[in-house]
C-alpha cells in the first residue's frame, strides 16, 4: 500500500466510523419515526465495510484507524441543533445523513483513485456498491420527507 493509498484509505476508515455514530445518534433520536429499520441498514453498511477496510490497514501499518473527521463530529452537531430548534426533527436529520452519504461517497471516490493493491482495489469496488446503494436510499427518504 503506498502512503496515498493508505492515507485515503483510513480517511475513508474515519468517515466510516463518523456515520456509525452518525446514524447510531439519529436512530435514537428518531426512535418511533419509522426510520430506525433504514437508520440500523445504514449502521450495517458501514460495520460491513469496516470490517472490510480494518484488516487490510492492520496489514499495512501494523494497527486500525480508529479516529474520526472534525467535519464529521460538526455534522452531527449541527444536525442536533437543528433538530432542537425546527418542527419536523426527522427531516433535519434525515437531510443531514444524506449530506453524510454524499460526503462517504467522495472519500470512496479518493480512495477507489489512489488505490493500488488489488486487495484494496477490490475491497472498496465492493464497499462503493454498498454504500452508493445506501446514498440512494437515503436520498430517497429525503425526497419522501420533505
Amino acid at each position: 500500500m503506498s502512503s496515498d493509498e493508505t492515507s485515503a484509505v483510513k480517511d475513508l476508515i474515519k468517515v466510516l466510523h463518523d456515520g456509525v455514530n452518525f446514524y447510531t445518534d439519529a436512530k435514537v433520536e428518531l426512535k418511533g419515526s419509522g426510520y430506525e429499520s433504514a437508520l440500523q441498514d445504514m449502521i450495517d453498511a458501514r460495520q460491513q465495510a469496516l470490517v472490510r477496510l480494518q484488516p487490510l490497514v492492520f496489514i499495512r501499518d501494523g494497527e486500525t484507524e480508529s479516529g474520526k473527521t472534525l467535519s464529521g463530529s460538526l455534522h452531527k452537531t449541527y444536525a442536533d441543533i437543528l433538530a432542537a430548534i425546527k418542527s419536523n426533527k426527522s427531516q433535519v436529520y434525515i437531510a443531514e445523513l444524506e449530506e453524510l452519504e454524499d460526503r462517504t461517497l467522495e472519500y470512496i471516490q479518493k480512495a477507489q483513485h489512489e488505490a493500488v493493491s488489488i486487495d484494496i482495489k477490490t475491497a472498496l469496488n465492493y464497499i462503493h456498491k454498498s454504500l452508493r446503494q445506501c446514498h440512494d436510499r437515503m436520498r430517497s427518504l429525503k425526497r419522501s420527507a420533505a
